[in-house]
Parts: C-alpha cells; structure tokens; sequence
C-alpha cells in the first residue's frame, strides 16, 4: 500500500466516524435529559422504542455493574440548578452527583447549539489526574452505545462546537482569558 492509498483510507475511515458520530449526537437534539413522570416515562418509552430522553439514549448510569435510573435528590439539584446561578453541595461520597453532573454539561451541550462557541470549565482540586480523568469519564459516556471514541487532548472535550476543559484549581490562569464561559463546575474532591 502506497502512502497516498494510506492517507486516502484514513481520511475515509475518519470520515466515517465523524458521520457516525454526526448521526448519534443528532438523535439527542431537544431531547429531554430525563423525564420524572413514571407514567410519561413509560409511555414515551414505548412509543420510542427507548429514543425519548439523554441519559436512555446514551446509556444509564452505572454503579456496581447495575444500571441506575436518577434519583429524587438528583432531581432537587438539577432544579436548585435551573432556579440558581451558583450553587453549593456538601454531600457524601457515592451519590451519582459527579456523573450526574458530567451527563448534565454533555447534556447542555448537545440538546442545541444555543452552547456553538462556548466553553465550559470544570474545575478540581490541585491534582491534574484528577481533571484527566473526569473528563475521561465525560468521553466515555458515548463509548458503550455509540461506539464514539474521542482523539482530543486529554483534558479538553468538544460537544456540539462546545469546548468543555478540566484545569486543576492551582491553574486557573488559563481560565481568566476565556471569552464565552457557559457553566463552571468546580469539584473538591
């Protein structure tokens, strides 16, 4: 195989996987993130054949090899973050709330482009592995139902022309020049 055949068959094979994962992220355009009515849930379930919601679209959450549904608490925090600008969790460890936050940034993502051009900043504490791995945790969220694989750098994520960029809190020079800032989610873990 010559090298332009081999440049030839990447760009195809790459081509590819942008068209696949053009057609998946456009399944979950102004899709809700989750539906709270048992009974909605069921029948757009049905009638969907399990295409109605982000997380059903994507996959469940997952904890000791069980998938997980959102819990009530889960959904007094997304309203906490509907009706406020900042807010504040002190809480145990084992909750969901990290994915529940990571699948919510992916959400607002891609539901629309109203967040085309933004960026979204997700803050840790002074350990960069850990900001590594959250937004790993972020890219592995398309992986099992979709097959989408992400070639970024390993702090950075784009969703739908939306950059969303772990930093670790003793560096947050970087942040203070970014012109477009969407969410900021700042974790002490």
């Amino acid at each position: 195989m010559t090298f332009k055949e081999l440049q030839k068959l990447i760009h195809y094979k790459q081509s590819e996987s942008n068209s696949d994962q053009t057609r998946f992220f456009d399944r979950l355009k102004d899709k809700p993130f989750w539906i709270w009515n048992v009974e909605q849930h069921k029948t757009d379930d049905r009638r969907t054949k399990g295409d109605y919601c982000f997380n059903h679209i994507i996959g469940l959450p997952v904890k000791s090899n069980t998938e997980r549904t959102l819990y009530s608490y889960q959904k007094i925090v997304l309203h906490a973050l509907d009706k406020h600008k900042h807010i504040f969790i002190k809480k145990n460890t084992g909750l969901g709330i990290s994915e529940l936050f990571l699948r919510y940034m992916a959400w607002l993502a891609l539901k629309d482009k109203a967040l085309a051009g933004s960026q979204m900043c997700l803050v840790t504490g002074p350990r960069i592995d850990l900001a590594i791995t959250l937004i790993d945790r972020m890219k592995r969220l398309f992986e099992p139902k979709a097959g989408i694989y992400f070639d970024s750098k390993e702090t950075v994520i784009e969703l739908n022309g939306c950059t969303i960029e772990a930093y670790p809190s003793h560096h947050l020079d970087a942040m203070r020049g970014l012109a477009n800032v969407s969410f900021i989610l700042h974790m002490n873990l």
